[in-house]
């Protein structure tokens, strides 16, 4: 934690925490109270500003925070050190420069970035909306003008400007449709309702609303807001997530909404959510930190040896006097204590090289570049969706590369998500479905002929669906909705089962763009206030339709191939003639709605207070809502409680997971073996058990109808938990579990989820790569199992365990027998399966460690039935106990804990909402995508930067060693053979960019390898490259490459008149050559912009020298190096030196790679010399032909050599067609 996130925290912490806030409507205030006596003064206004800096705060701002790198303060420290004249080692003015380049070219990346910040501010804090003023009239504001309490109003399409409490709507029934993809990613419109105010108020004007507002503080979640209205007779109208429009979103099919703002500016939920890319740190950047510990270790070590030797070789002088060089009143005016400090700060500073200066700043550049380029792949772009792959998290990409676990969610990540209706059982018999094959994303069906459903001879032998639904249409009961004491019970529970499918789920009924009627003077129409704040709507069915009429003409129209298209439109009359369109949050949902729709009961428009349905034989049918149960993760269901609209009675429709509607049935299904209840429940558990085992997902539909007294004492407790302001959550699923009881069996449903392309083939080399699966998911276990098999995470030959226990006891047994099972026979791939409820018992405490001991065993395991927390747990305990590399990848809101858990976090942004994908590190449209992110870029990441680090602490190191061994010849007087300017550039400008681009671009081996060969992947998750000992292989490169470096020509200039800057010019040169040199050994792959960036920069230097050289910076001073690179180079030895130095320095790294490619190569040498191989062969293959068929000497030689340069043999073979035959004949001929 930085020192400024700590003091912003303990003053935080020091005042009281704010839990709630209220809010008073604006034009209900006095205008003459002052701002701080303004009940609203205390909220920000909706100004916002996400720039750090401005003109006086930048320097010293943005100097703070890079010196939040430690590396940053320890080089800052060496530059004051070296002003100080006792300790002086290089020129003032020049120890400065790296330094302040380094601190420059982030802050100009800072102030750069920072001045867009400043741009997209000034344009969005200039849009303008309608906000309520003077006179009662709209007037034209800037966002930035817009404050809590304001009263705005917004037109269709129109950005909505803060959090607005949504007041009233140019929708009758008090609905409005957002567009969220500006906040949370989902393109498919939410519906979202009127505050219920004066239910009787037929005529609305906006300053009738003169309420408080009592809701939650300023928070991140954009799915939770409580809070409620107190009104004079002591009731609360509470308020939910549902009455409030988001700053961000647009308003979609709806002609003007009016709303109260709740939260502005920097407190709005899209802002707080705003944080920009996650910053994480990579496994193989947390070892930096351990070998930068053994750097400074090493500079103390140099530090106090040279200043311990330097002290003890002056004491050998008994008279001060007779020291060369030295001064005598600076030997003799410093006691030995005192003298052995001063030595120890001139050493720092002579060798502060050695912990690397411009490390970050280079490793932020590779890791842009690393990011840059996995972007630009259009490989992992997916033309369907137009989505391409996106990084959110720009500091771990080359954790891709070490990966061990992968866990993934099944629904929407192994699966498409788009869900087929496919059967159902009703009453206890199964009915197949005929999907319809044509696009249901644009058109809906309105009517679909009843043969797509037919019963199969394997199931009860009463009569078929489409038989029982069209005796009941044919018989032209127009009050048989009201009657249903007539209906046999076969067709009345088949009437109920396609009623829930089209009620109970939050689908939107989409519609055509609306227009605003506000004049320009900001006042509106007197016919538009008219519509009530929530109209009433009628409580009996409304026909359009004579009933005769209506139901021969569903009949017929059922009968027909024809398929008739409508749409939708709020407040209008309903056409079979117009497109409809549905808008679900959910794909199980919209599923469902198509395929009540496809036998005649149709969904055709939702409002809070009620819910519209054309039912067969009975025309357009209003049913009143009274409430609406949602669907969590932990009740597993979601219910509607609807009034009847003839017979007023109370019916709770409920659909949801088996285990969750089964267990809360009525008596009647658990009675004696004989009763027709248990006969259907035992029915539909079995058909239930054969949709699983076909991989298909399923649903249970219920019933129950509430008596009149008991539902109104259920609302008085339901209405105290929806006002609730603390354990919200809580309450409304007690009370949820309250009235979701005693249901009656409709049936259940089987619907299917096809697995996305690719998923087998990516799953099973995952698996090759060494790294291990798991899948979690809610699914029941049979659906999961043959998921797995289905997606080849299990194998035929694989042995499968199967863990479902009742308890801690029984399950530590099961696993302590299956590892005696794995332990006595250990050639058997193991898989596992384990159901939610024993999960629970398996990660506590008594069971942990041999649960871990048996997972660790399996090579891949299927967790089913799990909650979302328990997703986040099991990634947890693997990431936590077994210190391995977690990767988490999933769709949906209930994979973000897993997410957020793991070391990697992948969300797929598919059909179920962008949460998953907002919560992520990485983004991909496709789980396919996963094979060529992880076993390509990963892998080509997790190279370059293991290499890059290794290169960068070894220059560093061999400088240093260089100055060490010159200390030793100089009496340890801390005189340097190398010039001030080379040593300080060194590293930042002469050194610098070769080793950025093979960071960025170097590649082992190609993609098409990398993807065929999955094996090599191991390379990463075993950290090969970039061990604990590495450091110290570097630390002996290093080592013995400066002693040839300066031993070499210390011996060459030993008895010659060379002064001290010709010698240390000498050393420059090979120093420069040698780290070049070095890096071409470890370089894999060459392109020719590598090529030429080294010839430049080795130019540059050789020009830079000169030109220093050619100038008398200092022409008093005794060693005063002018024209000394002039003579130097002149010199014969100079080039003679410089070659043989180089060529003995690099023996020892050239003789290790040739041993270790020629004797053990690890696998991606292996591979490399296979391909190799393999070119040669067929280059010599096609040599043979060439000679054979062409007598031509040169055409002959000119073909081989174009062939031998190829680098792939698929390259090879692709280039030898005919027609480059010919063309090259044609050539040479």
């Amino acid at each position: 934690m930085c020192l400024m996130d700590f003091i912003s925290r303990l003053l935080q912490s020091s005042s009281p925490r704010r839990t709630s806030r209220r809010i008073v409507p604006n034009h209900t205030i006095n205008k003459r109270l002052s701002d701080k006596d303004h009940p609203n003064h205390a909220y920000k206004t909706n100004r916002i500003k996400t720039t750090k800096y401005s003109i006086l705060t930048f320097i010293p701002k943005n100097l703070f925070e890079q010196f939040h790198r430690l590396a940053n303060i320890f080089f800052i420290l060496v530059v004051i050190l070296n002003w100080i004249p006792q300790v002086q080692a290089f020129g003032k003015e020049i120890a400065m420069v790296p330094v302040i380049f380094v601190l420059g070219v982030t802050a100009v990346k800072d102030i750069f970035e920072d001045f867009r910040r400043g741009l997209s501010d000034r344009q969005i804090n200039q849009k303008t909306c309608r906000v309520l003023r003077k006179s009662e009239a709209y007037v034209k504001t800037p966002w930035h003008a817009v404050c809590v309490g304001d009263l705005v109003h917004l037109s269709c399409n129109e950005v909505i400007p803060a959090d607005i409490l949504l007041l009233r709507s140019s929708d009758s029934s008090g609905l409005c449709h957002i567009e969220t993809s500006n906040v949370d990613g989902e393109n498919n419109l939410k519906q979202r309702f009127c505050v219920q105010v004066n239910k009787e108020q037929r005529k609305y004007n906006p300053t009738e609303f003169k309420g408080t507002v009592i809701c939650d503080s300023p928070n991140v979640d954009i799915y939770r807001f409580n809070g409620f209205i107190p009104l004079d007779d002591g009731n609360k109208i509470p308020l939910s997530y549902s009455n409030i429009l988001l700053r961000g979103c647009v308003l979609q099919n709806t002609d003007f909404v009016e709303g109260l703002v709740i939260y502005a500016g920097h407190e709005t939920k899209a802002m707080l959510n705003n944080r920009g890319p996650r910053y994480k740190r990579s496994k193989l950047e947390c070892k930096i930190n351990r070998d930068i510990i053994w750097c400074a270790l090493l500079l103390i070590f140099l530090c106090v040896f040279c200043a311990a030797a330097s002290v003890i070789w002056l004491n050998k002088y008994d008279n001060p006097e007779l020291i060369p060089f030295v001064p005598y009143g600076d030997s003799a005016q410093y006691n030995l204590g005192l003298r052995a400090l001063i030595e120890f700060s001139k050493y720092i500073i002579i060798f502060q090289a050695v912990i690397p200066l411009p490390l970050y700043v280079s490793i932020e550049i590779v890791k842009l570049g690393h990011v840059f380029f996995i972007n630009q792949d259009l490989n992992l772009y997916h033309e369907g969706t137009g989505k391409p792959f996106e990084c959110r998290a720009l500091n771990i990409a080359e954790d891709l590369g070490q990966v061990d676990y992968i866990f993934s969610d099944k629904t929407g990540t192994l699966t498409e998500n788009k869900m087929v209706f496919m059967c159902c059982s009703i009453r206890g018999t199964d009915f197949p479905h005929k999907p319809i094959e044509e696009n249901l994303d644009i058109v809906e069906n309105a009517r679909q002929s009843f043969s797509n459903m037919s019963r199969t001879s394997s199931v009860l032998t009463e009569s078929g669906l489409e038989h029982q639904l069209l005796h009941m249409l044919a018989s032209q009961h127009s009050s048989s909705f009201g009657t249903q004491r007539d209906i046999p019970a076969d067709i009345q529970c088949v009437h109920e089962f396609f009623l829930l499918l089209a009620i109970c789920n939050t689908v939107v009924v989409s519609n055509h763009p609306h227009e605003d009627k506000l004049n320009d003077a900001g006042f509106m129409p007197a016919s538009y206030y008219d519509a009530s704040l929530n109209g009433s709507q009628p409580n009996s069915p409304t026909f359009k339709k004579s009933e005769s009429q209506k139901t021969m003409s569903s009949i017929i129209d059922l009968q027909s191939s024809s398929r008739s298209r409508e749409a939708s439109v709020a407040g209008s009359e309903y056409s079979f003639d117009r497109i409809m369109r549905y808008e679900a949050e959910s794909p199980d949902e919209l599923a469902l709605v198509r395929a009540a729709k496809s036998y005649g009961c149709q969904l055709r428009k939702r409002s809070k207070d009620f819910v519209k349905v054309f039912l067969p034989g009975q025309g357009d049918v209003t049913l009143k809502i009274l409430h609406v149960l949602p669907f969590d993760s932990c009740r597993k269901r979601m219910s509607v409680i609807v009034e009847h609209p003839i017979s007023g009675e109370i019916i709770l429709y409920s659909k949801g997971a088996d285990c969750s509607i089964l267990e809360r049935l009525n008596s009647t299904y658990y009675a004696t073996e004989d009763s027709e209840a248990v006969k259907i429940l035992r029915n539909t558990s079995d058909h239930i058990i054969q949709y699983a085992l076909q991989g298909l997902r399923t649903l249970c539909m219920a019933k129950r109808v509430i008596g009149r007294a008991e539902y109104e004492t259920w609302q008085q407790s339901h209405n105290v938990a929806q006002a609730a302001l603390e354990n919200k959550d809580e309450l409304l699923k007690n009370s949820a579990d309250d009235i979701e009881k005693d249901f009656e069996l409709l049936g259940a449903t089987g619907i299917e989820d096809t697995l996305q392309d690719g998923v087998p083939d990516t799953v099973a080399t995952l698996r090759k790569a060494g790294i291990k699966i798991w899948v979690l998911t809610g699914d029941k276990q049979e659906t999961a199992v043959q998921v797995a098999y289905s997606t080849k995470l299990f194998s035929t030959n694989q042995e499968v365990l199967y863990l479902t226990c009742s308890d801690t006891k029984s399950t530590l047994e099961h696993i302590t027998e299956y590892l005696k099972q794995i332990h006595c026979d250990q050639s058997k791939e193991v898989g596992l399966i384990i159901d939610g409820s024993t999960l629970s018992f398996a990660l506590e405490k008594s069971c942990q460690e041999c649960f871990l001991k048996l997972v660790v065993c399996c090579n891949s395991v299927v967790c089913c039935r799990v909650t979302p927390l328990q997703k986040g747990a099991v990634v947890r305990v693997v990431r936590d106990n077994l210190k391995k590399l977690t990767l988490a990848v999933g769709d949906g809101a209930n994979d973000v804990n897993m997410i957020q858990t793991a070391d990697i976090g992948i969300g797929i942004s598919g059909q179920e909402g962008m949460q998953a994908v907002m919560s992520s590190d990485f983004s991909i449209a496709r789980f396919r995508f996963l094979k060529r992110l992880l076993l390509v870029h990963g892998h080509w990441c997790y190279h370059r930067f293991a290499h890059f680090l290794s290169f960068m602490f070894y220059k560093n190191l061999i400088s240093t060693f260089v100055l060490f061994w010159f200390q030793i010849f100089s009496g340890y007087s801390g005189s340097m053979q190398l010039g001030d300017i080379f040593l300080m550039l060194e590293h930042v400008l002469f050194t610098s960019l070769p080793p950025l681009l093979n960071g960025i671009l170097d590649k082992d081996l190609s993609a098409e390898t990398l993807s065929e060969n999955p094996y090599l992947y191991k390379q990463g998750p075993s950290g090969e490259l970039y061990t604990k000992w590495s450091f110290f292989g570097i630390l002996l490169d290093a080592l013995f490459q400066s002693i040839a470096l300066y031993f070499i020509p210390h011996l060459a200039y030993l008895d010659s008149n060379t002064g001290i800057w010709e010698f240390g010019t000498t050393m420059m040169v090979i120093l420069i050559l040698i780290i070049y040199l070095h890096l071409g050994i470890e370089t894999y792959s060459w392109t020719w912009i590598q090529w030429f960036l080294m010839v430049i920069n080795f130019l540059f230097f050789w020009c830079c020298m000169i030109v220093v050289h050619a100038f008398c910076l200092d022409c008093e001073h005794p060693g005063n190096p002018y024209w000394v690179m002039e003579n130097t180079l002149a010199k014969p030895t100079h080039v003679l030196i410089v070659v043989i130095t180089s060529v003995i320095a690099l023996i020892p790294r050239f003789l290790y790679r040739v041993f270790q490619w020629t004797f053990w190569p690890n696998d991606v040498m292996s591979m490399t010399k296979k391909i190799k191989l393999r070119n040669q062969e067929m280059t010599s293959e096609d040599s043979l032909d060439m000679t054979e068929t062409t007598p031509q000497t040169g055409f002959k030689r000119n073909i081989r050599i174009w062939t031998t340069n190829t680098a792939e043999p698929h390259q090879v073979y692709r280039r030898q067609t005919s027609s480059d035959y010919i063309s090259h004949r044609s050539i040479f001929s």
